[in-house]
């Protein structure tokens, strides 16, 4: 059906396209620049990018009407139109001149001409022709468009795609509606009009915007108008859903510096619920890497698969003539299986075939670097009075210079149960652990370090707590017994152990607090005093071997654990009062924590005599940093400070102060900043020991202009007063790209330091082009991955 504002009358057939004036694109015409901006476009807007797509209101009377019938109804099918002047003849050609306006549901077209042949239902628009649909805009010469099938053609055009900040041109688009665009000889940026920093030219461009990809084919991307990537065949995303594809390409130096490594992933879509990515790469000097990951997810299990692999590393063979090959190879594994509301399944497995593998080549693998690779299965129930796990634990010792003494026991398996009953009178508990520790002993020259074996440990505990707003009160008897099945033993030594060890303790506290004025600011102060108490029998443990136990590093979270031991080989002997407080300033409407200050010392009345050395001070575990042993009567001040300036910035301060000596044995200092948009970071810390450490860290983002940002960080060593490490660069930012160039330096021994450069495009709209640089900065400095997600969040960067 055809309405018109003017009278109609009979025109010749289509008509001939007149020579177009110069015009404005659709990008220029729906271009809003930042200065124009109101405060809440403005508020949520990138604050780097220059401005951004609009679409202006249209439809007769500024009202877009959206037909409710669907399509092909006459509702849905209903044509108005306007112009200066119209006429028709008795056939089926109506012209329109003078500006022509033309709405059909959510399509309206403007142009200086047009011509509609009724008996088709098809109209042709020239002259500064303008349409916008349903978050799409186009503009062009000539235009082509069907009212029936919504098919609509487009010479010398351009586009914009509202919603991902998208434009480029084309010298002919078809499109069917707004869901489809197909386009010859065009281009694809999310840069503003003028801006070439970058864009994808195609001799074929595909945007399925129902499908959330474009394609394109016979590709070049460009940047700053200079060619530098042919792209045969590329997919893209156009929203946020998965799609088979080649995966941008990325260009780097490899992580050994070994020179310039490139790679193209290709990334399978293989079903909604797995996945998986195939990264060949080139490395300079080393070969052909290639690399997959795999993921699975279903409702009660989710697994990873990465490997890594190089058939001949030529660096690799050259630099170990002894390894008698290149291959390389590296997988890693790890599986979660929820079998129940309570049955909970791991398995985590990676293999590396070389010590170096994971500085050299590992681009993917979730392996730190390490001496010692972990490989564990869990098996756990979780009930509500009860827990019970089962692990299997082992080592890859990936440096064959570690001799077989010092390397871990493996647990094949450990047994853990818990049970727990909690009665309004008493809490009874039960921690009851078995383990089977065993290693290779056949490369072990001291005898006495070959032995093996089980031990099972059984901790049954009672405690009365007793509870109130104001304060606890809850006194604890606990019985810590074990028993080893040894192997191995020397001859004499027994090869049934058993150790049984009495505990008492007090847990108590009270809780004081007050409304308080400060500043203008009304705060809730409370004031916690604590005093712990704990004993525990002396017991003979010179006979126990050592399979997997230490002694903790004194904090102030030690002040108020029973024991001093972590594993079960050793159970301390204490006789010992903690006295201790916690101060808190809490906003009073809110209940923000502004301020919190913990205090604790450590009493002994005895001396400490359990430990790994035996009566002639001879160590019992060689390599054990702390013996367990002492005579002091009382331990060194432990504290920790936390202190919220504003919602902006932390302090943190904690250590250790000798009241005997007046010196600070532990120490570490914290400051963090940043800005309410997370465009200003910056973080101090300083760590102290009295064994010859102290260190001052410094990391730090700056911005430079509204689009530039100096990015850096700096490890320096205090007492050799040399620098430990470095990187640091610049980050430019605008709404079509974001570009890193960081330099970094590691200081590996004395006599080496490690250079490397790392170079990272994120082209808006594409993806990135680089060497991971993200994941690593946001490792090195705090609050980088806060602003990374706060842009994401909030922009939708």
């Amino acid at each position: 059906m055809l309405s018109t504002a003017a009278a109609c009358a009979l025109l010749s057939p289509l008509a001939q396209a007149e020579t177009e004036a110069e015009r404005q694109t659709i990008a220029e015409l729906d271009w809003v620049p930042r200065e124009s901006f109101d405060k809440r476009l403005r508020d949520s807007i990138e604050p780097y990018c220059e401005g951004t797509y609009l679409v202006p209101q249209y439809g007769f009377d500024m009202t877009l009407e959206t037909p409710s019938g669907a399509a092909g109804s006459r509702l849905a099918d209903l044509v108005k139109a306007r112009a200066g002047e119209v006429s028709a003849d008795s056939g089926s050609y109506v012209r329109f001149k003078d500006g022509v306006e033309v709405q059909q549901g959510e399509w309206w077209v403007e142009a200086e001409n047009a011509e509609m042949d009724r008996a088709t239902d098809v109209m042709t628009a020239y002259g500064g022709m303008i349409a916008r649909g349903p978050r799409i805009g186009f503009s062009g010469g000539f235009m082509r468009y069907n009212f029936k099938s919504s098919l609509i053609e487009i010479e010398n055009a351009d586009y914009v795609l509202y919603e991902r900040h998208a434009r480029g041109e084309a010298t002919s688009i078809r499109s069917e509606g707004s869901d489809v665009i197909y386009a010859t000889d065009s281009s694809f940026t999310t840069c503003s009009p003028g801006n070439t920093s970058w864009s994808l030219m195609a001799r074929s461009l595909e945007l399925n915007r129902k499908e959330g990809e474009g394609v394109a084919r016979n590709a070049t991307l460009r940047v700053a108008d200079v060619p530098i990537l042919y792209l045969p065949y590329f997919a893209f995303p156009l929203d946020d859903s998965r799609r088979s594809g080649f995966l941008f390409p990325f260009i780097g130096s490899s992580n050994a510096g070994s020179g310039i490594s490139i790679g193209a992933p290709y990334y399978f879509n293989l079903a909604p619920n797995y996945d998986l990515t195939y990264t060949p790469q080139y490395i300079h000097r080393r070969g052909i890497l290639n690399e997959l990951e795999g993921r699975y997810l279903d409702p009660r299990s989710e697994a990873v698969f990465r490997a890594g692999y190089i058939a001949n590393d030529e660096s690799f063979a050259e630099s170990n003539p002894d390894k008698g090959s290149g291959r390389r190879f590296g997988v890693d594994f790890e599986q979660r299986y929820l079998v129940d509301r309570q049955w909970y399944a791991l398995l985590d497995y990676n293999y590396v075939s070389d010590l170096r593998y994971i500085d050299d080549l590992n681009r993917t693998l979730q392996i730190q670097s390490e001496t010692h690779i972990r490989r564990t299965i869990d098996v756990k129930y979780a009930g509500e009075d009860m827990e019970l796990r089962t692990r299997f634990l082992g080592y890859q010792t990936v440096d064959p210079n570690i001799a077989r003494v010092d390397r871990p026991y493996l647990l094949l398996p450990q047994i853990y149960l818990d049970y727990d009953i909690n009665d309004e009178l008493f809490r009874y508990q039960i921690t009851s652990e078995y383990s089977y520790f065993w290693r290779r002993d056949d490369e072990i020259e001291d005898p006495a370090r070959r032995v093996k074996g089980s031990r099972w440990r059984t901790q049954p505990s009672l405690s009365f707590p007793f509870s109130r707003t104001w304060g606890y009160f809850t006194p604890k008897l606990k019985l810590d017994h074990t028993d080893y099945i040894l192997q191995d033993r020397l001859p004499g030594e027994e090869t049934h152990v058993s150790r049984t060890v009495p505990f008492f303790s007090v847990d108590s506290g009270i809780y004081l607090d007050r409304k308080l004025e400060l500043f203008d600011r009304l705060y809730n102060q409370s004031l916690e005093p604590r005093i712990f108490y704990v004993a525990s029998a002396q017991q003979n443990q010179q006979d126990i071997p050592n399979f997997d136990t230490s002694v903790a590093t004194f904090s102030f979270s030690q002040l108020y654990n029973e024991d001093r031991f972590f594993g079960g080989d050793r159970v301390g002997d204490n006789n010992r009062l903690t006295l201790g407080f916690t101060t808190r300033f809490n906003e009073y409407i809110s209940g923000w924590e502004r301020l919190r200050l913990s205090l604790g010392q450590i009493f002994h009345f005895s001396d400490r005599d359990v430990g790994f050395r035996d009566p002639q001070g001879n160590e019992l575990s060689p390599g054990t940093e702390f013996d367990g042993i002492s005579d002091d009567s009382k331990s060194a001040f432990a504290g920790e400070l936390a202190w919220s300036p504003n919602r902006r910035m932390d302090i943190r301060v904690d250590g250790l102060w000798d009241p005997d000596t007046g010196e600070t044995e532990l120490g570490g200092t914290s400051v963090s900043y940043h800005d309410e948009d997370y465009r200003t970071i910056v973080n101090l810390t300083h760590r102290y020991s009295i064994d010859n450490l102290e260190q001052a860290d410094v990391s730090t983002i700056l911005p430079v202009s509204d689009t530039t940002s100096f990015i850096g960080r700096w490890l320096y060593d205090l007492n050799t007063k040399r620098t430990l490490a470095t990187i640091y660069g610049l980050e430019y930012t605008d709404c079509c790209w974001r570009v890193q160039a960081m330099v970094r330096s590691i200081l590996e021994d004395d006599s080496k330091i490690d250079h490397g450069f790392i170079l990272r495009f994120e082209l808006r709209g594409l993806g990135e082009i680089g060497t991971g640089v993200t994941s690593a900065l946001e490792q090195e400095i705090r609050n980088m991955r806060e602003r990374d997600n706060y842009r994401q969040t909030r922009y939708n960067w």
